[in-house]
C-alpha cells in the first residue's frame, strides 16, 4: 500500500514538472539566489525526468488494481493512477461464532495483499461449516452434498482472493456500508458488475 501510494505521488510529482514549458520561463534561467543557468544543465534535467518517468511506468501494473477500505467501507478501482470507480461495501463484522462442540470462527476480512484467482459468472457458494451452525443446523457430512450448494447468495458475479474470501454480491442492500459479513467483501448490484468488468485474473487487491 505504501508502495502504491508512492507511485501515487511521484507520478503526479513529474506531471507538474512536465507540465512547465522551458519556453514560458525567463531569459536567461536562473537557479536559487539568481545563478545563471546554462542550457546544458535544463537539458539534463529533462533527460532526467524522462528516465524518472519511463521507470514509473515500468512499476505500475499492467492490471487495475483494487484498493479496499474495511474501516469506512469502500472500495476504489484504480488503473496507472487514475481512479476508475468508487463504491460503498460491506465488510467483515468481526464477530466470533461458537458451535456445540467448541469450534469458533471469526468473521473478520483479512489485511494485506491478494490478487483475484478466478472471476465467476453465476457463482454457486458452497457453504462451509459455520453457515449450518449459524443457521442451528447439522451440517451435512459430505463436502457435495447438495445441500451445501447455494446458487443464490453470492449474486451474479464473484471475484475470488482464495481461502474462501470474494468479492461478491448482496442479498440486502441495507446493509452495504457496514462491518456485516462473515469476511467477503459485498457489493450492491451495479456496482458488482461495474468491478468485475473491469477487473482482470491476477490483479491485485490491497486491503487495509
Amino acid at each position: 500500500m505504501l508502495r502504491f501510494s508512492f507511485s501515487i505521488s511521484l507520478s503526479l510529482l513529474v506531471t507538474v514538472a512536465c507540465q512547465t514549458d522551458p519556453k514560458d520561463a525567463p531569459s536567461p534561467r536562473t537557479g536559487p539566489g539568481g545563478t545563471p543557468v546554462s542550457s546544458s544543465a535544463v537539458k539534463r534535467l529533462e533527460v532526467e525526468i524522462e528516465r524518472l518517468e519511463a521507470a514509473l511506468n515500468g512499476l505500475l501494473d499492467e492490471k487495475p488494481n483494487i484498493v479496499i477500505d474495511t474501516v469506512h467501507n469502500r472500495l476504489q478501482v484504480w488503473h496507472r493512477n487514475r481512479l476508475l470507480e468508487e463504491a460503498v461495501c460491506a465488510t467483515g463484522s468481526g464477530k466470533i461464532l461458537l458451535s456445540d462442540n467448541w469450534k469458533s470462527w471469526r468473521f473478520n476480512t483479512p489485511k494485506g495483499r491478494f490478487e483475484i484467482r478466478r472471476k465467476v459468472a453465476n457463482p454457486i457458494w458452497k457453504k462451509p461449516e459455520w453457515a449450518f451452525v449459524e443457521a442451528g443446523l447439522e451440517a451435512p457430512v459430505l463436502p457435495w452434498d447438495f445441500r451445501r450448494l447455494d446458487p443464490v447468495t453470492l449474486g451474479k458475479f464473484a471475484l475470488d482472493l482464495g481461502d474462501g474470501y470474494e468479492i461478491h454480491g448482496n442479498l440486502y442492500p441495507n446493509l452495504i456500508g457496514r462491518n456485516i459479513t462473515h469476511g467477503c467483501i459485498r457489493l450492491n448490484d451495479a456496482d458488482l458488475e461495474s468491478t468485475f468488468a473491469r477487473a482482470h485474473t491476477g490483479s491485485r487487491v490491497y486491503i487495509y
